[in-house]
């Protein structure tokens, strides 16, 4: 019996890497300092004003010491939150070891405070201990409380951000091997049909299927060259179709006519690849084969503002009471609009309709992209 589906479990905070010690210092540094300058600022406006009293070198003095003291509480305070995050798991232990923290933060400033007393000046008359403490807990509690509040959003924030880009990962991951899953079945149609027209050939003209074997040797070396590469450019495209079009212009001889009309700036535009070669068997087989004369395939490319738009026409039987089926149209096809939808989502379409004056026009339209070094787009 087959398990149910469960959710992930939730990552905790060992999926993100603890900051870099130099941006932690860095930064916290230039945080505090910048508060400290602030706060000298302000004393000066209320000195001016009559306010406050005291020289300038004293504002200075206490006003940066207040300050750059709470560097070191600082980064204490996002490595405790990079370690131990107040959350479901360990929450007693997180909230003992911030507690800890919120300690060691009070008594570290009334110890400062009692020890530079002299130097800084904090009291026109030193206080008892108790008062100094009592005092530290009153300008402390909040400043901590709401560095630790930071030093978590901080953490979620990161911890959010690797979750999303693990989950582009793994979106991407799973697209390629959908793709590679397309192209393992498209290249086996592609090669079958070929062979199937080689083999028509074989009783009644020997030298033909001669040269269609040895075109046939040219479609799987391009097979095989393609790297298992997505997309290759429109002359590469037009370069792997070759060998299939002599095939069946051997297979056909006369009645098959093919032209090709590729706009010269579209040539390095990037298309699926393997995009070309179903539509065209398309219109071959089910457009030209079933009649006794005569036809043509027309090939073009060009530009439609920032799209590509590549159209396979062929002047044959047209379609099955003239209807285009908005899906399917075999293993070909269904497979190109599968591969469409994987690789540009809604900037891609396939669209068969019936041609004027008779005939099919199945029409790609691709957003328009250059294959690194090409000219198009």
């Amino acid at each position: 019996m087959r398990e149910p589906l469960k959710d992930p479990p939730v990552p905790w905070p060992g999926e993100v890497p603890p900051l870099p010690s130099w941006a932690v210092w860095c930064g916290t540094t230039a945080w505090w300092l910048t508060d400290g300058l602030v706060t000298v600022s302000q004393m000066r406006l209320l000195r001016s004003l009559g306010e406050v009293e005291g020289s300038e070198g004293a504002m200075w003095r206490m006003a940066l010491a207040s300050a750059l003291l709470w560097v070191p509480f600082t980064v204490l305070g996002l490595r405790l939150a990079e370690r131990l995050p107040l959350g479901r798991e360990r929450l007693g232990r997180a909230v003992a070891a911030h507690l800890g923290a919120l300690a060691l933060v009070v008594l570290g400033r009334a110890a400062f405070v009692l020890l530079t007393q002299d130097v800084f000046a904090w009291y026109e008359r030193p206080p008892g201990a108790g008062v100094v403490l009592v005092q530290s807990v009153a300008n402390n509690l909040l400043t901590w409380l709401l560095l630790t509040a930071g030093a978590h959003a901080l953490g979620l924030a990161r911890r959010a951000h690797v979750r999303q880009r693990r989950a582009d990962q793994l979106q991407a991951q799973l697209a390629e091997a959908r793709l590679q899953g397309l192209a393992a079945q498209l290249r086996p149609h592609f090669l079958f049909n070929a062979l199937n027209a080689v083999a028509s050939l074989v009783h009644h003209n020997p030298d033909g299927a001669e040269r269609m074997l040895a075109r046939l040797g040219d479609l799987l070396r391009h097979s095989l060259e393609s790297g298992g590469r997505q997309e290759v450019t429109l002359r590469e495209e037009q370069a792997a179709l070759a060998p299939y079009l002599d095939i069946e212009r051997t297979r056909f001889g006369p009645r098959l006519e093919v032209e090709w009309q590729l706009a010269p700036d579209v040539l390095e535009a990037c298309v699926p690849h393997l995009a070309l070669q179903p539509l065209v068997e398309n219109a071959i087989r089910h457009g030209l084969a079933p009649r006794a004369e005569p036809g043509r395939v027309r090939i073009s490319a060009e530009r439609d503002g920032e799209a590509l738009r590549v159209r396979v026409r062929d002047d044959g039987l047209g379609l099955p009471g003239g209807v285009a089926p908005a899906r399917g149209g075999g293993v070909g096809l269904s497979n190109l609009r599968a591969r469409l939808a994987t690789l540009y989502g809604p900037g891609a379409a396939l669209e068969l309709r019936p041609d004027t004056p008779r005939g099919t026009v199945a029409e790609l339209r691709l957003p328009l992209r250059a294959a690194p070094g090409g000219k198009a787009a």
